[in-house]
C-alpha cells in the first residue's frame, strides 16, 4: 500500500501527457470535418459588421494598374459590410518611385486617389484588385464552401494571441483570379487557412504560387467600428 500514492502520481502525469498531446494534434476527422470547418467560416465572414485586414504580395510585385505599369506589394484596409472597403496602397511607379494612394470601393464605384494631390477620381470598374470582392457572397464564402479540394487539417496553432485552427487545401486559379488576379486558370494553388477556433472568424490566409510567389491576408478587429466613407470629387473645371 506504500507504493499507491507514486503509482496514483503517474498516473495523473500520464493522463496529463495525453490530455497536453490531445489539445496540441490536428483535430480528428476526414475531409467532411473541414468542410464543416470551412462552411463555419463562410458563415463567419458573411456575418462580419467590419474588419481591418491587410493584403501582402510575397515575391514578384503584383500590378494595380497594368496599363501604367503601376505595382504594389502592401496594402492596409478597412471593410465595413457589406461592401464598403478602403485600402492605404504602397505602390512603385514604372520610374521607380515609390508612393502611397488611397483606393476605395463603395456601392457608388470605385474611387482611388492622386498621390501627389489626394484628391479622388473615379475608376472604371474592370480595375485589377477588388478589395470588396473578398468579403462578398461571391468572394471568398463561396470558395470555402464549394471549391476547396483535398481540405486537411493541419492543426492547433497560436497566432496573434488567438487560438487557431490551420486548414489546408487546393483552389482553382479560376476561382482566385477574381479575388488577387494574375494566377493562371487552369492551375490549382495551395491555400493555406488560420482560423479562430471559438468564432472561426479567419485570422490568415496564404495562397503560394510556383517560384515562391504567393500572396497573405491578416485580418484584425474583427467586428470593431470603421468608417468608410464615399470618396468626394474634385469640382468639374470651369465649376465652382
Amino acid at each position: 500500500m506504500r507504493h499507491a500514492p507514486l503509482a496514483l502520481t503517474l498516473v495523473c502525469l500520464l493522463g496529463s501527457s495525453a490530455a497536453l498531446l490531445e489539445a496540441q494534434s490536428p483535430r480528428p476527422g476526414g475531409a467532411q470535418n473541414v468542410q464543416t470547418d470551412l462552411n463555419r467560416t463562410a458563415d463567419a465572414i458573411l456575418a462580419l459588421k467590419s474588419t481591418r485586414f491587410s493584403l501582402k504580395r510575397e515575391g514578384a510585385p503584383a500590378f494595380l494598374d497594368e496599363k501604367n505599369g503601376i505595382t504594389f506589394t502592401v496594402a492596409d484596409c478597412l471593410y465595413a459590410a457589406p461592401d464598403r472597403v478602403s485600402c492605404n496602397v504602397k505602390v512603385a511607379l514604372k520610374n521607380g518611385t515609390i508612393v502611397q494612394l488611397t483606393r476605395v470601393w463603395v456601392p457608388e464605384g470605385t474611387f482611388q486617389s492622386n498621390p501627389l494631390t489626394r484628391q479622388f477620381a473615379k475608376l472604371p470598374p474592370d480595375s485589377n484588385f477588388n478589395g470588396s470582392v473578398l468579403f462578398a457572397r461571391t468572394g471568398i464564402p463561396e470558395i470555402l464552401r464549394g471549391s476547396v479540394q483535398k481540405p486537411q487539417a493541419i492543426g492547433r496553432e497560436r497566432i496573434q494571441n488567438r487560438d487557431t485552427l490551420h486548414l489546408r487545401g487546393d483552389v482553382s486559379g479560376e476561382k482566385l483570379n477574381p479575388l488577387m488576379g494574375a494566377l493562371k486558370a487552369d492551375q490549382t494553388y495551395p491555400v493555406d487557412l488560420w482560423i479562430e477556433e471559438k468564432t472561426a472568424i479567419p485570422v490568415q490566409l496564404h495562397v503560394s504560387e510556383p517560384g515562391g510567389d504567393g500572396w497573405l491576408i491578416e485580418l484584425s478587429a474583427a467586428n470593431e467600428p470603421v468608417d468608410v466613407p464615399t470618396p468626394q470629387l474634385p469640382p468639374a473645371p470651369g465649376k465652382p
